[in-house]
């Protein structure tokens, strides 16, 4: 239940103190009354703009014990319309939350929190219709002279002393969907957020001793939510892959994404990267090329080269799928899964498999770990590579769930198969 000031409101208040007969007033932006200074509505304000809300008991410890009454000055703003109480169990306490009234629709002043929402990206004039920077009008390229698209996404770095965290929520910039790096002396974070500020401000990941903050967003404001958890992905294993610190969060689930997205989106955590290490943050023991190409592919995942002629150690399995489409398998250990080179891989995953089946699907094409069949009817793949379990393997390789492990079948259950046939040593 969410409640704007009223009488009732100030009722709660009467036996807190007789001094609360002062009816709040606000006047030039300022509430008035013997409970609440201007220090103490500004400190309050903004430590209900950290998140858009903050309870009772949060507001309490940002006015201190040295404060005559905390509560009767959170009321003082609720008399003055500053703020709305939402009082889930019907009572005032230190759990009920206060937030900022939303301004009317009339008002044509906002500020960053009222539109949280990601801007959507500037369009990009055609390369058949280019713009004439002096009057705006489509500018005539000569004949056979056309102009190339290029990289749409551009960089926005910031890096700040944790000390400053709470600044993070504050900037116009970052009221958006970005990543964001938290860096300690050998232990690193790496997330995301819709609004990448105020995940940043918000201080619950689980890194203690942070030293350094570094957030990344689109200047122009072009990234979406999914393109921010690709994103997110491809720096959580730029950083990973550098070996410098330790990553304290597991590998993000990345989003469905389509190869020419993710080549955007590599290409601007290339430059991102490259700012970071020109200015000491991280990379620091990989050479300018490194820095920008990135690792080939994430950690573990890249199995051992395997001379062309031979066959793994251990039992190969198979799986057919589609039209005369295959796929090789065999374990690598007791935690690893091998899937064979020369294996087809399903173009397109179905709608109901996890974002990690297209993610990979392009991350691996950028990288040639994965071609296109000479027929076009699917992907191939050039390299061995290493899953977690048979399962996993085989929803990469259909791009769908439901089989399991159960998809995958001895090529010959008798031994009876040829070792040098072309299927089974995927050549």
């Amino acid at each position: 239940m969410t409640y704007q000031s009223s009488n009732g409101a100030m009722a709660l208040a009467k036996p807190l103190s007789s001094s609360h007969d002062c009816t709040a007033k606000f006047d030039i932006g300022l509430a008035r009354h013997p409970l609440l200074t201007a220090t103490d509505q500004v400190s309050l304000l903004r430590e209900i703009d950290i998140s858009g809300s903050a309870s009772v008991g949060t507001l309490m410890a940002v006015l201190g014990q040295g404060h005559a009454d905390p509560v009767g000055a959170i009321l003082a703003m609720l008399e003055a319309d500053l703020v709305s109480v939402d009082l889930p169990t019907g009572i005032l306490d230190e759990h009920a939350r206060i937030a900022r009234i939303q301004p009317l629709a009339a008002d044509d002043d906002t500020s960053p929190d009222d539109d949280p929402e990601p801007h959507a990206p500037q369009p990009i004039p055609s390369p058949s219709d280019p713009q004439d920077p002096e009057d705006g009008a489509a500018a005539e390229l000569p004949v056979r002279i056309q102009r190339l698209e290029a990289a749409d996404l551009v960089p926005d770095v910031l890096v700040g002393a944790a000390s400053a965290r709470r600044g993070f929520a504050s900037l116009e910039e970052l009221q958006r969907p970005g990543v964001y790096i938290l860096l300690s002396h050998q232990n690193a974070y790496v997330g995301m957020g819709v609004n990448v500020g105020r995940r940043v401000a918000s201080g619950s990941q689980p890194i203690s001793d942070v030293d350094s903050i570094i957030t990344i967003t689109e200047k122009g404001g072009g990234l979406s939510e999914d393109d921010a958890q690709v994103l997110e992905r491809i720096i959580h294993t730029r950083v990973s892959a550098a070996r410098e610190v330790r990553l304290v969060n597991s590998t993000p689930n990345g989003a469905s994404v389509t190869p020419q997205r993710y080549a955007a989106l590599n290409a601007m955590a290339a430059l991102a990267c490259e700012s970071i290490a020109r200015n000491g943050y991280l990379f620091l023991d990989l050479s300018p090329r490194m820095v920008l190409a990135g690792p080939r592919a994430e950690t573990g995942q890249l199995a051992p080269p395997r001379p062309f002629n031979a066959a793994p150690d251990q039992e190969v399995m198979e799986v057919s799928f589609g039209e005369n489409l295959s796929a090789l398998s065999a374990r690598h250990s007791e935690t690893e899964w091998l899937l064979l080179r020369g294996s087809d891989i399903r173009l397109e995953p179905v709608a109901s498999a996890n974002a990690s089946a297209s993610y990979h699907r392009a991350a691996l094409l950028h990288s040639g770990i994965i071609e296109l069949a000479p027929d076009g009817r699917s992907y191939v793949l050039a390299r061995d590579i290493l899953f977690g379990s048979p399962s996993a393997a085989l929803h990469f390789v259909l791009g769908s769930k439901g089989q399991g492990r159960g998809g995958w079948k001895p090529i010959d259950p008798d031994g009876g198969y040829d070792p040098n046939t072309e299927r089974l040593i995927a050549a």
